[in-house]
């Protein structure tokens, strides 16, 4: 996927979500419209974002299960 496409994926998925979501990454805490907004404006936050996304993706995906 290209970047473009994992953050439309991810903006669909937040908008979505209920208004008390809340995205936590640290000591930043930010609310359902505040990581949108900052996912669109602020390019290190969105590659931060996307990295994290492929990471956990890649984590699934080669996930073993506890039955092996």
């Amino acid at each position: 996927m290209k970047e473009k496409e994992v953050v439309k994926a991810i903006e669909d998925h937040v908008s979505r979500q209920n208004d008390g979501w809340k995205f936590i990454m640290g000591k930043e805490v930010l609310t359902k419209q505040a990581f949108l907004q900052k996912l669109g404006k602020d390019k290190k936050f969105r590659t931060t974002v996307i990295a994290l996304v492929y990471n956990l993706s890649i984590d699934i995906l080669t996930r073993k299960s506890s039955s092996e």
